[in-house]
């Protein structure tokens, strides 16, 4: 009774309130399956949009949605919990109503009404693949709650409450484990005077955050293909019939933790400008699935004048971030993707909605751009704000924010070239023409984004070029070795030291460690030893592998049980430690398995896990790759993913792009609609 209840509620909702004619809509799949829109307007084809994504991935929509909802501890259990007290604590949702009218354009609501639409309407038809009850429908500000959550978590409040937690606030430095490459390469740098564009992100290749392709094409003037996440409208980059562009993360100093003078006769009022004021004190539910059933715990939560506060047995400390001053985000990258020109893009990025990442521009008129786009606030110089300051006077308290003239970016380089790989925004084209870093305030922490081994390796890569191919961008972008300096170089040192005689039951691994010529090639034949040794030594020092921007130091013993370790998992599971490395690491899903190049923190970015036959799977890395050209003889583009368009395990679509990803093969993408619609596979209606 109760889902036909459900089943009656949705269906009332989707027909009282949706605007949209399904018939209006034309889905069309190409022979990868990803999806071609098109519609006469925007609202239209983000309603298509949503549809589409159900078909591949109603999965993952719902885990946003329910994230939203502050309910994933009913299906993820504890872990899932975290996520509902950090959706409560941050008032995610608030923040959605308070700003809903300021900054949302009514054009925009009803693009974004459209999407909710679209995503109701599958969940009508297909209501027995809904995971919780009650999710639907789904609102306008369900959609904009989700971009908030994501971007929140982005720009490092999470990282900055677990180190409240654990008693070490002062110790918060913002430097994500996420990596990705950006290039742009002008005409006169071309061998054919086109313009180039490298859309390139690091993240996990499976999962909540993984990557979906989807051509939006409306009567409206938008036709845009590109990449986006579970519950966007638009793509996070991409390119249209004009213009491209890139985003990588950077990591800035988005977060202040302050430390809050606690009444000592009322442990819920602080001290600000010498008068007392209260906390306003929240216990906040929790349902939590467990072994024995659905519990429900509390948890306290504080808010104050700085923003979200948690108490520990150390004091009260206070978070104040970026993220709770807007909810433009959705609708600035909606205007990103309608850009004719930098004119277009560059006012669009003025509306400071998306507060972090490099964008890297390009378009057919030769112009490339890059920006360290950052929501960075103006701080009181008197104090270090890379270590928790007080939290009891206003001379702390900030809300205003650097303009993006003032931020850091470099438009058309005399040599023709701009690059990012999460690194520091002052090397991003030539030496001669790099940014001054004095002329920025130290305040916001540039410096927190360092020079690390794929800015090394770049470097030397596009040494003494004056002309470039575009087959030579794919060179470097498929590139598969570490430089010979750096992070990694420091990391890997102390193999030489040793001396083979002293490990009898290594000499043979170390003398192989010696010779790898720091390539992850599929044919390298030292690779997979280095990489199991290193994995190893990164597990035991609780490292992440972008600390390989500086490297990490270890004791000899270590090293040595390192090695051991690897030798013995080489020679256990594939009898030899000289092996190619494309035997070992492998691109994996369902019974298909792929030799796959690349290593931690390259150019070719891959980390791997190992399994338990002794394999390393591919799990982070790569995640969408696209090159464009653009030339007076009309724009080329070409992408590809790590697996397919879809996430249905009987899909086709499932795994068909694993052959072309890894032989660093792409496909071409048409923005062309009647192009399109002769090659389709599938032409069709979202109903």
């Amino acid at each position: 009774m109760a889902r036909l209840f459900l089943l009656f509620f949705i269906l009332f909702y989707s027909v009282c309130f949706s605007q949209i004619n399904p018939d209006n809509v034309v889905i069309a799949r190409d022979t990868f399956g990803v999806p071609h829109i098109f519609a006469p307007t925007d609202a239209e084809v983000a309603y298509g949009l949503a549809w589409a994504h159900c078909e591949d991935d109603f999965e993952h929509i719902q885990l946003m949605l329910i994230a939203t909802r502050a309910r994933l501890g009913e299906i993820n259990g504890k872990e899932g919990a975290a996520t509902d007290y950090f959706v409560q604590f941050t008032k995610i949702r608030g923040m959605v109503e308070r700003y809903y009218e300021r900054d949302i354009t009514p054009d925009y609501k009803k693009i974004l009404q459209a999407y909710a639409d679209g995503l109701n309407a599958y969940a009508t038809i297909h209501a027995e693949e809904i995971k919780l009850k009650n999710i639907f429908p789904v609102t306008t500000k369900d959609i904009l709650a989700g971009y908030q959550l994501i971007l929140t978590s982005m720009v490092g409040v999470p990282r900055a409450l677990e180190y409240i937690i654990n008693g070490k606030p002062d110790d918060y430095i913002f430097n994500a484990s996420a990596g990705s490459n950006e290039i742009a390469i002008s005409p006169n740098m071309t061998e054919d005077s086109s313009t180039f564009l490298l859309i390139n992100p690091h993240v996990p290749i499976e999962g909540q955050a993984s990557w979906y392709e989807a051509h939006l094409c409306s009567g409206q003037g938008w036709n845009m293909y590109g990449a986006l996440v579970p519950g966007m409208i638009s793509p996070a980059m991409g390119c249209n019939e004009h213009l491209g562009w890139a985003v990588t993360f950077n990591w800035p100093d988005y977060v202040d933790i302050y430390e809050m003078e606690i009444n000592p006769k009322n442990k819920n009022q602080y001290k600000f400008d010498g008068d007392w004021y209260d906390f306003e004190v929240r216990n906040i539910p929790l349902k939590v699935k467990t072994k024995l059933g659905k519990i429900i715990l509390k948890k306290e939560a504080l808010w104050c004048i700085y923003g979200p506060a948690y108490r520990t047995q150390k004091g009260v400390y206070a978070l104040r971030y970026n993220t709770m001053f807007n909810i433009k985000a959705a609708e600035q990258w909606f205007n990103l993707g309608k850009a004719k020109n930098f004119v277009n893009f560059n006012t669009s990025m003025q509306m400071q909605g998306i507060p972090l990442f490099n964008f890297m521009y390009a378009d057919e008129t030769g112009c490339i751009n890059y920006l360290f786009n950052a929501y960075l606030p103006r701080r009181n110089p008197d104090y270090n704000w890379q270590k928790v300051v007080p939290g009891n006077t206003s001379k702390t308290y900030w809300d205003k924010f650097y303009t993006i003239t003032e931020l850091p970016q470099k438009h058309r380089p005399v040599c023709g070239y701009l690059y990012n790989t999460n690194n520091t925004p002052f090397r991003c084209t030539a030496p001669n023409e790099n940014l001054n870093e004095t002329n920025y305030n130290k305040q916001s922490a540039y410096n927190w984004n360092r020079i690390n081994n794929r800015d090394l390796r770049f470097n030397e890569l596009i040494a003494g070029k004056t002309k470039l191919s575009f087959e030579e961008l794919k060179k470097i972008k498929y590139d598969c070795s570490y430089p010979k300096e750096g992070g990694i170089y420091k990391t890997v040192k102390p193999i030489y030291a040793l001396e083979e005689k002293d490990y009898p039951d290594i000499a043979d691994a170390i003398a192989k460690l010696k010779k790898w010529n720091l390539s992850g090639a599929v044919d390298n034949r030292d690779a997979a030893l280095a990489i199991l040794t290193f994995n190893y030594l990164f597990s035991k020092k609780q490292a992440a592998y972008n600390e390989l921007e500086t490297g990490i130091e270890y004791e000899t013993p270590l090293l040595i049980e390192a090695i051991r370790h690897a030798k013995k998992q080489l020679i256990k599971y594939h009898k030899s430690i000289d092996i190619p490395f494309g035997e070992v690491q492998l691109l994996i899903r369902k019974d298909k398995k792929c030799s796959i190049p690349g290593l931690p923190e390259c150019l070719m970015a891959m980390v791997s896990d190992e399994t338990k036959d002794g394999h390393l799977q591919a799990k982070n890395g790569d995640s969408f790759i696209m090159f464009a050209k653009f030339s007076a003889k009309g724009n080329n583009y070409e992408s590809v993913v790590p697996f397919g368009a879809s996430r249905r395990i009987s899909s086709p679509h499932l795994m068909d792009q694993m052959e072309l990803y890894s032989k660093q093969q792409t496909k071409p993408v048409i923005l062309n609609k009647s192009k399109v619609l002769e090659t389709a596979t599938r032409v069709y209606h979202p109903k």
